[in-house]
């Protein structure tokens, strides 16, 4: 599908913009869109429109004007691939990684019934294979997260990095150019270092900002003359309610609902410090 080919998607379907560094504007109207929670991924193709036809019983009256929205992909719209961190790397604590508020997370809830990302998909080890397999899919851009924890295992960036996670992140960017494959990198991906959490109670105090914003600045630093497009952090609707009043994400608090704007204030915060 190129650019100008005609885009339908359930108007319901949730988005959400890409983010670039100062120093590496993202072109007008870039947009990546993200399509998730789809129901019947696997049916056969056209079923999907039934779904829509069809609401949760109270969601009110639809009409066929507000199933889909018809319109084309913008020009320099970027197709690709993506993954995050915890997600996918595994190797949880090897090469000097500190825990995340998700491994804790997942280790001791009971939810998780020991389902956790202590392995993953291995791309921490199986990289140069993710790389060899995104060459093959054809895909010209890739959208990864560095882990907070893997680079500063306390969550200081003003302190020296782990030398092993700098390392295995300038390998993996360098080789994805090397292919032609532009890195989309995201900053924040949920995993807070766990460190960060016990000392000052994770993004409910601001301090996180500044700490937020040193390890931006060491990331743009280090990385950023072969990155262009960066997204600062990956839903933050989730960090603040899904982690801090509900409970049901990381780090599984439940607090008051004002808590979460107090956590949104401080996620949105750090888009006016970075470098």
């Amino acid at each position: 599908m190129n650019s100008q080919q005609k885009l339908k998607v359930p108007l319901a379907a949730p988005f959400m913009m890409i983010c670039s560094s100062p120093r590496h504007p993202a072109p007008t109207g870039l947009v990546v869109l993200v399509l998730c929670h789809c129901a019947s991924l696997g049916a056969l193709a056209g079923l999907g429109r039934e779904l829509w036809r069809h609401p949760a019983l109270g969601s009110g009256s639809v009409n066929e004007s507000q199933l889909f929205l018809h319109a084309t992909f913008p020009a320099g719209f970027l197709w690709g691939t993506g993954s995050s961190a915890f997600q996918t790397e595994g190797a949880w604590d090897e090469d000097g990684k500190g825990p995340s508020i998700w491994d804790t997370f997942t280790h001791s809830h009971t939810r998780y019934s020991g389902a956790t990302a202590n392995i993953a998909s291995a791309s921490y080890h199986h990289w140069e294979e993710d790389v060899a397999a995104l060459k093959l899919l054809g895909v010209h851009h890739y959208a990864f997260s560095l882990s907070w924890p893997r680079l500063f295992p306390n969550g200081d960036a003003l302190g020296p990095p782990n030398p092993a996670a700098v390392t295995h992140y300038n390998r993996l960017i360098n080789q994805l150019r090397q292919e032609g494959i532009e890195p989309v990198v995201t900053l924040y991906h949920w995993d807070l270092p766990l460190a960060l959490q016990e000392w000052h109670g994770g993004w409910l105090n601001d301090t996180l900002v500044d700490a937020f914003d040193h390890y931006a600045a060491f990331c743009f630093r280090t990385f950023g003359n072969r990155v262009r497009y960066w997204v600062t952090i990956h839903n933050p609707y989730l960090v603040a309610w899904q982690g801090y009043t509900t409970g049901l994400h990381a780090p599984g608090q439940m607090e008051s609902p004002e808590a979460t704007f107090t956590v949104a204030h401080n996620l949105i915060k750090v888009c006016f410090v970075l470098p």
